[in-house]
């Protein structure tokens, strides 16, 4: 009985740990995809994109979601758009966006530098692709804004703060601020402008949801993107009025009228007083 009971249990286990594995190479995840194309132009920008293991590596990568990004949003799927393969660098992107230029290419999750395209990935994150525009020497400059989404209303201020990644000498990771560059709300340039330490006010009038970017006259800069949600300012009435006031019956001098009454009252309280009190005093 106990090497039947101890059989069962072993089974349930492995059964158990199939349907976890099962489980997990169907996983899914929701992650934002920004891409920019050879013209320095934003194609995607913190798009909502699901992402599943099409590779059937058994986990979700960098490569899941840039292939599953262009597959929902690139005319003719990831068939046209989209190219990894094996290469002696590992998993290697060979096209973007429909553009096959080489090894010109960046991508970037949540802002740092991704290793390859094999690099995991998880729900919510920020996956940042680009072409090089830079061929030659490769200058593209990657940059991103302290916030990857705002929220605010019609044509309050949005404070942001504009950071590059750069490399020292080492080449470890370096974070800069970018001073003048042009603020873009839907790609059309504002007069707003960052500061030496990066950072910009920028005031969007129009409800709705909005792209933020930005551009340098300096350097070229991977256009980076914040999305904005703005709502509707909150209209005020058009005749406020004046707050009524409680009224005031306290009787005032001159009030007559009111007084009147206030003594009228009083004597006649004060009769029933009397008549209560001879009564009693019959009664008696």
């Amino acid at each position: 009985m106990k090497k039947l009971l101890t059989l069962s249990c072993t089974l349930v286990l492995l059964l158990g740990l199939c349907c976890g594995l099962a489980f997990a190479a169907g996983d899914k995840a929701t992650v934002f995809v920004t891409i920019a194309d050879k013209d320095g132009n934003l194609a995607l920008a913190t798009e909502l994109i699901d992402v599943t293991d099409i590779d059937n590596d058994g986990k979700l990568t960098v490569n899941d979601a840039l292939y599953c990004a262009h597959e929902a949003k690139f005319t003719g799927g990831a068939a046209a758009g989209y190219l990894s393969e094996m290469t002696e660098y590992g998993l290697s992107l060979k096209k973007l966006w429909g553009i096959d230029n080489g090894t010109g290419y960046g991508y970037y999750v949540n802002n740092a530098a991704a290793m390859s395209l094999g690099d995991e990935i998880k729900n919510n994150d920020y996956i940042n692709a680009f072409v090089y525009t830079d061929t030659t020497n490769w200058s593209d400059t990657y940059c991103f804004f302290d916030a990857q989404a705002v929220a605010s209303t019609a044509g309050s201020e949005i404070p942001l703060k504009l950071s590059a990644v750069g490399f020292d000498a080492n080449y470890n990771t370096v974070i800069s601020p970018v001073e003048g560059a042009t603020i873009l709300v839907d790609g059309k340039a504002t007069d707003a402008k960052t500061d030496k330490d990066g950072k910009v006010t920028v005031s969007i009038k129009d409800a709705g949801l909005h792209i933020i970017s930005a551009k340098s006259d300096s350097v070229i800069l991977v256009p980076p993107a914040c999305s904005a949600n703005i709502s509707a300012a909150e209209e005020k009435p058009v005749d406020q009025g004046k707050e009524e006031k409680p009224q005031d019956t306290t009787p005032k001098t001159g009030d007559t009228a009111t007084i009147l009454l206030y003594a009228i009252a009083a004597m006649a309280a004060l009769g029933t007083v009397i008549v209560v009190s001879l009564k009693k005093e019959k009664a008696a």
